[in-house]
């Protein structure tokens, strides 16, 4: 059971799924262009209504490790190749303080080769609702050697470009992994209708809303409710994530 819905809510878990100054003093002044350091599946009838009290009811921790979310980031690079880890034996999700840390990897953010170090605030917006804001970040950036120059222009790119760009290629990161992993357990489900997930380019927050559709393909129905992300807290060995049937 717990494997069943850690499948589902880790890419909640990552990002958040998915670096230190504040994002308002991000400077990108010293970037320049040299600087380069066909499957079928059954229809399942209707299952009619039944009584919460004939269901079973759930109210559970999933313990989410920090080296369990850094293979998450390695399946999410796997998927989309604009995104690296840089060093394969050193953390990538870390506690600070009270937040979440992402470091150790890179992102090729269409053509600006950049390695930041994300300090990250997770909130509840409400049931299955996750918001991921940015509270801090330290980037290095390079112009990636293959792009012209002038193909991209530093000096019109702001501080809020360059982060949709990085955030779009973690959001494309999580989709590529949770895709994945439906295809390995036969669920005929796209990323999308399982997290659905939208990038705030202003307030630099992720918003994230978690499905449990994908549990009625990993357990017969009529025997829990409906599934619910309703919270999460930060550890100093990784997350707890709490998952609870409809009251």
């Amino acid at each position: 059971m717990k494997k069943n819905i850690l499948n589902l809510v880790i890419a909640a878990a990552v990002l958040s799924c998915g670096n230190l100054a504040s994002a308002a003093d991000f400077d990108l002044g010293g970037l320049r262009s040299v600087d380069v350091s066909a499957m079928s599946f059954s229809k399942r009838a209707p299952v009619p209504e039944q009584d919460p009290d004939d269901l079973i009811g759930i109210d559970l921790t999933v313990r989410v490790p920090f080296k369990f979310l850094k293979n998450a980031v390695e399946k999410m690079s796997l998927s989309d190749k604009r995104l690296t880890i840089l060093d394969a034996a050193a953390p990538v999700v870390s506690k600070s303080g009270e937040f979440l840390k992402i470091t150790n990897i890179r992102v090729d953010a269409g053509g600006i080769i950049v390695e930041p170090t994300l300090t990250l605030k997770m909130y509840m917006e409400g049931t299955d609702k996750v918001a991921v804001l940015i509270k801090k970040v330290q980037i290095h950036a390079s112009m990636s050697p293959d792009k012209a120059v002038g193909d991209i222009d530093p000096a019109t790119m702001t501080q809020e470009d360059l982060m949709e760009k990085v955030m779009d290629v973690i959001i494309s990161g999580v989709y590529g992994a949770v895709n994945t992993k439906l295809k390995e357990i036969n669920v005929p489900m796209k990323a999308e209708k399982v997290i659905t997930m939208k990038y705030d380019k202003a307030a630099w927050i992720l918003h994230s809303t978690v499905s449990s559709a994908v549990v009625q393909y990993l357990i017969p129905a009529g025997i829990i409710g409906d599934l619910h992300l309703t919270g999460f807290a930060v550890t100093s060995t990784g997350m707890n994530v709490t998952v609870q049937t409809a009251k």
